[in-house]
């Protein structure tokens, strides 16, 4: 069986400091936010469904403001909606009175004629609904379902008056079949691209001016994004978390030689660069195994051990993949999603997932194909990621770290400017990590620059290899 290396950067602090990765041997999988290319895990969703499946994304729509406008009635200006929104809510997550409450508030909002004309123009006309339009219509639909949900909670002396019986909903009343045929028009006149650029205008517009709104009004971040459209924006957003589960990475090289990778990940040099030597299968896959991950489930928790994480190399271009989200609604148990999602008063989509092997097979695709993308600008790295897919929730999201067999381990190259002091306390460290696990083979190597080849380099500092003392 054949070998392949691996580089993995780390500045000294990440050796040494909160998480002791050197001697603890453990490696740290960030999440999506914590990475530097604001695009990671970029997945061009779009929506595309019947009557059934529209239906349905306008009540959940409700559903999601109907929970945080009774939490801001309890709760009050200080929570971070952002930081806690959860589209995976169902009918069944609300309070049992409060299920009452939303089946009356539902009625009203998906019975309505203006919402009968959205839903069936939308599922008739329209064909692949970017997010730039779906946020257009739940901008529209905002106000309206506000004023349903307030209506409703002064009835039952939730609050003492409807704040929003007032609210402009004329927008709304304007949308017909004359809206979408004006729509079909002007994409045959300009171009579908056109129009869609238009509608990604009006979104930045819509976001800006949310911003603007909070800064002279003093508007608390909440009351912004629950009454505002900063809602519509936050919730398709956030609609992802129905489709995939949360994922978190841990970014290696093929190679060591870019100047401007030892001075990203490498902290200007003065970092080291550490060698992991593993094992090809026949297919040309890499693997590093590591313990203490999660495996299943038992009586006690979750059972932890080791296992092969695959190495993933990354595509570098700036095309995505397309995805259907009626077609890829997975966070949710099958039957849950089938009442909530693919049927409506008991008849069902004529798309509701049958969830068969070929469909998983490409829920999967397109999965590890969207965080395992990245555009053209990045391709110097030429990187590889092991990966954490975390379906079941039971991985940290701040702190996931995992530990390598330390005879995975092969060498440490020193960046340019690694101080001396730096170098002997990691030399400390490895050397009792030889003799322990009598890895002698273990080698340090010193890094430089190539005048050549305008590469770094490294040389092996032979005078620092270690020998059994049997």
């Amino acid at each position: 069986m054949s070998i392949a290396n691996f580089y993995r950067f780390r500045a000294i602090e990440n050796l040494f400091g909160r998480n002791c990765e050197l001697e603890r041997q453990s490696i740290f999988f960030a999440p999506p936010h914590l990475l530097n290319d604001p695009v990671e895990g970029f997945k061009d969703i779009y929506w595309q469904g019947d009557e059934i499946l529209w239906t349905n994304l306008f009540n959940h729509y409700l559903l999601c403001l109907m929970k945080w406008c009774i939490e801001f009635q309890i709760i009050g200006e200080e929570f971070d909606l952002e930081q806690h929104f959860d589209t995976c809510v169902t009918v069944d997550d609300l309070h049992e009175n409060f299920q009452v409450e939303f089946s009356v508030v539902s009625e009203r909002f998906i019975h309505s004629e203006y919402l009968k004309n959205l839903i069936g123009g939308i599922s008739i006309h329209r064909g692949k609904v970017e997010d730039s339009e779906l946020q257009c219509y739940l901008r529209i639909i905002h106000p309206f379902a506000l004023y349903c949900i307030y209506e409703r909670l002064e009835e039952v002396s939730a609050v003492p008056d409807n704040p929003f019986k007032n609210i402009d909903i004329s927008p709304l009343k304007k949308i017909n079949d004359g809206y979408f045929a004006d729509l079909e028009m002007l994409e045959a006149k300009y171009g579908e691209d056109k129009v869609r650029t238009f509608q990604n205008s009006n979104t930045f517009f819509f976001d800006q001016s949310n911003v603007a709104l909070m800064f002279l009004s003093g508007m608390s971040k909440f009351r912004r994004n629950l009454f505002t459209t900063a809602f519509t924006s936050l919730y398709v957003k956030k609609l992802e978390q129905l489709m995939f589960p949360d994922w978190f990475t841990a970014c290696f090289m093929s190679e060591c030689t870019n100047s401007s990778v030892w001075g990203n990940y490498g902290k200007n040099h003065t970092g080291v660069c550490m060698i992991f030597s593993t094992e090809v299968d026949s297919d040309g896959n890499s693997h590093l195994s590591l313990d203490e991950a999660i495996n299943g489930r038992g009586n006690k928790g979750v059972i932890k051990g080791k296992l092969p994480f695959k190495f993933h190399p990354i595509e570098y271009e700036h095309k995505y993949e397309s995805i259907n989200f009626f077609e890829s609604i997975a966070q949710l148990p099958e039957p849950s999603a089938y009442k909530s999602w693919f049927s409506w008063d008991g008849i069902a989509s004529s798309i509701a997932q049958s969830y068969t092997d070929d469909w998983r097979q490409r829920y999967w695709d397109n999965f590890y194909k969207s965080v395992t993308k990245k555009t053209m600008d990045w391709e110097y790295e030429n990187e590889h990621r092991l990966l954490i897919c975390n379906m079941s929730g039971s991985y940290s999201q701040a702190d996931t770290t995992l530990r390598y067999d330390f005879k995975t381990l092969k060498g440490i190259i020193f960046g340019i400017k690694t101080s001396d002091e730096d170098k002997t306390k990691i030399i400390d460290v490895i050397k009792n990590k030889v003799e322990d696990n009598e890895h002698y083979g273990f080698k340090f190597y010193q890094a430089y620059y190539c005048r050549n080849s305008g590469k770094i380099k490294h040389y092996e500092m032979s005078s620092l290899r270690f020998k059994s003392s049997t």
